[in-house]
């Protein structure tokens, strides 16, 4: 049974990969685009739920720590 066509498949691969190597700038525009989209509606739901506490307090820290490399800058 042949593989199917996958759009974004460069002639003459014959591996997994999709081949993004040789497509133009435009098809490897249009190919992240299409995987971005798919990754968001697949984690959607992920995406809309709050950060576990932990992670909360390490980006509460991290941008403390940011503000204050930013005064001592300046």
């Amino acid at each position: 049974m042949p593989k199917p066509h996958h759009p974004y498949a460069a002639a003459g691969n014959t591996g997994w990969s999709i081949g993004s190597n040789g497509l133009t700038a435009t098809g490897q525009s249009d190919l992240l685009k299409d995987l971005g989209h798919h990754l968001q509606h697949s984690y959607q739901s992920i995406l809309k739920e709050p950060a576990p506490d932990r992670i909360r307090q390490l980006l509460e820290r991290l941008e403390r720590a940011h503000l204050r490399e930013g005064n001592e800058n300046h």
